[in-house]
């Protein structure tokens, strides 16, 4: 019998979660489908008692990583995005962090190390500066309400940045670029006191932005001299983590590296 996994969020329409859980399902010879269900809070109680019934697993996005945890069994985690159904157990994870890491050491290099400026302070933002933290960048948080800045910065040991920091790697992880979203680098007025703060690229080297669509954003145009990457690997990364919990299969680093490459090349050719 087909087995059945299915992505949670709201408005998801453009999402390309099916075409990429499809192809690493075809490489796997893995018989399954992958649906979308975009509702509202309120309508969440009815769908996970159908998931849990009749699918293997389920990924969630906005507006639900967080909305998910009450129905979730053993989890610690703040937001999740992976669901794998055992029995009449929903266990929760999120493979955000493991799909920007690995991608980020895939564009650019095992080795990258240095300082990083991450720019926002929302919940991409918390899962990007994690990873960097393990990854053992020095990193600094700029963000719009300093007080969201400081928070973040005070729970991962990083420092809030001001125009003095000079980063290797900058992240980006607003809107900026996104449904009309404002330049991260411009008015953040109660921290510096002026409208066109930007961040001193003097030894800039490295431009990741967690949007992925168009391949190069409005951000990453903004600096063409550094090696720049878009957050498509990320999103291809982060299912093929969740896939290995969801499904259980067995995906060494040769084989990841084919399905990242596969995949992007395929996708690329459809935005």
């Amino acid at each position: 019998m087909k087995r059945k996994l299915a992505l949670i969020g709201k408005d998801i329409s453009y999402s390309l979660s099916p075409l990429i859980h499809g192809e690493i399902f075809r490489e796997m010879g893995y018989d399954a489908t992958y649906e979308l269900f975009s509702v509202d809070k309120d309508e969440l109680p009815a769908l996970v008692k159908k998931l849990k019934s009749e699918y293997v697993g389920f990924n969630i996005t906005k507006p639900h990583k967080q909305n998910i945890l009450p129905y979730l069994d053993d989890t610690d985690l703040k937001s999740v995005n992976t669901v794998r159904v055992d029995g009449d157990k929903l266990h929760g994870y999120s493979t955000d962090g493991y799909g920007f890491s690995r991608d980020l050491k895939i564009r650019f290099g095992e080795k990258i190390h240095g300082t990083a400026l991450v720019l926002g302070a929302g919940g991409v933002a918390r899962v990007i500066v994690d990873e960097l933290k393990k990854l053992g960048f020095d990193v600094y948080i700029r963000n719009r309400t300093a007080a969201r800045a400081e928070a973040l910065a005070d729970e991962f040991g990083a420092h809030v940045a001001d125009e003095s920091v000079k980063p290797d790697l900058v992240v980006n992880c607003t809107s900026y670029g996104f449904n009309r979203g404002e330049n991260p680098a411009l008015a953040f007025d109660e921290q510096s006191g002026h409208d066109h703060w930007v961040f001193n690229d003097g030894r800039l080297k490295w431009m990741y932005d967690t949007i992925y669509s168009p391949p190069v954003t409005d951000f990453l145009a903004s600096f063409p001299s550094a090696e720049r990457a878009n957050g498509l690997g990320m999103l291809i990364l982060q299912a093929i983590e969740a896939d290995r919990i969801m499904c259980g299969f067995d995906i060494d680093d040769a084989l990841e590296k084919k399905l990242y490459a596969d995949i992007m090349r395929k996708i690329k050719s459809r935005i």
